[in-house]
């Protein structure tokens, strides 16, 4: 493991839930379409991508055919989850999307044939157990067609994982990212225009659009940035345990900042779901946890 990636994944972590919290804010003040958001944000993260590239000289001339996956991840995933945050509350949303590491070997079972050894199926029932309490809980602002939609998101995100993380290996993360938000935004507009949906939020105020743009450089460019580079400095089982940060970092923002109420479950909840994958993570570290760096063929 080389030095540095622990740090990015917990940079990447913070990031990607206040990122959470600031599109929640936006969902909230702007009574907007979540999709409409959605491409302002990728729109936003596009662009702060491609700066970064020219200004660090970065070419992503030989990313363009695998940026692909980015139709899993933000693609199908972020218009689920912003579909789910609009009916569910972000701690209830931060929760939840901790299941992505339990999900990761999982959906490497299936498709690579990798079967996960016993302690991880342990890892797994008490990871589920604890998000199934914070989606009971009674006032934590969370439905269940909101909490079910970001289960969902998490599954896409979770295939993304198991499909992408080789791809660092060939190509610099900087145009990696690039490449996955622009196949992203891509398909975001065409379900927009086949679902023949109104212009992109057309009663937008100047400050909205900066609020859901600076969402989107927090939630889509920044994370997938560290992220990806992180990839290359500890392999994916391992990165994969720093992303139970994200409901730590997620329930205490939408207790500051959105004054959402958590409840004991959602305490309870959480600190189950990040306990159980802790334990794994202080275990042995890559045992019964697929790397699909090394399996992706």
């Amino acid at each position: 493991m080389k030095a540095g990636g622990p740090l990015l994944m917990v940079a990447s972590a913070a990031t990607w839930a206040a990122g959470l919290i600031l599109t929640k804010v936006v969902l909230d003040s702007t009574r907007a379409a979540p999709g409409s958001v959605l491409v302002v944000q990728l729109t936003a993260s596009v662009g702060a991508l491609a700066a970064a590239c020219a200004l660090t000289g970065a070419r992503p001339a030989g990313a363009w055919r695998q940026g692909w996956v980015g139709l899993l991840e933000p693609g199908i995933a972020y218009q689920l989850a912003l579909a789910g945050l609009a009916l569910t509350s972000a701690a209830n949303a931060s929760v939840l999307g901790s299941l992505e590491p339990v999900m990761v070997p999982l959906i490497a079972w299936a498709v690579l044939r990798q079967r996960p050894h016993r302690r991880l199926i342990v890892v797994i029932a008490g990871a589920t157990a604890g998000s199934v309490l914070v989606s009971f809980s009674a006032g934590g602002g969370g439905s269940w067609a909101g909490d079910g939609l970001i289960v969902a998101s998490v599954a896409a995100a979770a295939l993304y994982v198991v499909v992408a993380s080789r791809q660092v290996s060939s190509v610099a993360p900087l145009p990696v990212a690039l490449t996955q938000q622009v196949w992203a935004l891509g398909f975001v507009i065409v379900c927009h225009l086949v679902s023949a949906g109104p212009p992109p939020w057309p009663s937008a105020t100047p400050a909205q659009l900066l609020l859901a743009a600076a969402s989107g450089v927090v939630n889509y460019a920044l994370p997938f940035w560290l992220y990806l580079t992180a990839l290359t400095r500890m392999p994916v089982a391992r990165a994969a345990t720093y992303l139970t940060l994200i409901p730590v970092f997620g329930m205490i923002g939408a207790a500051l900042v959105l004054g959402e109420r958590v409840t004991w479950m959602d305490l309870a909840g959480g600190a189950l779901v990040v306990g159980s994958l802790i334990a794994d993570a202080r275990s042995t570290p890559a045992a019964g946890v697929v790397a699909p760096a090394e399996k992706v063929p």
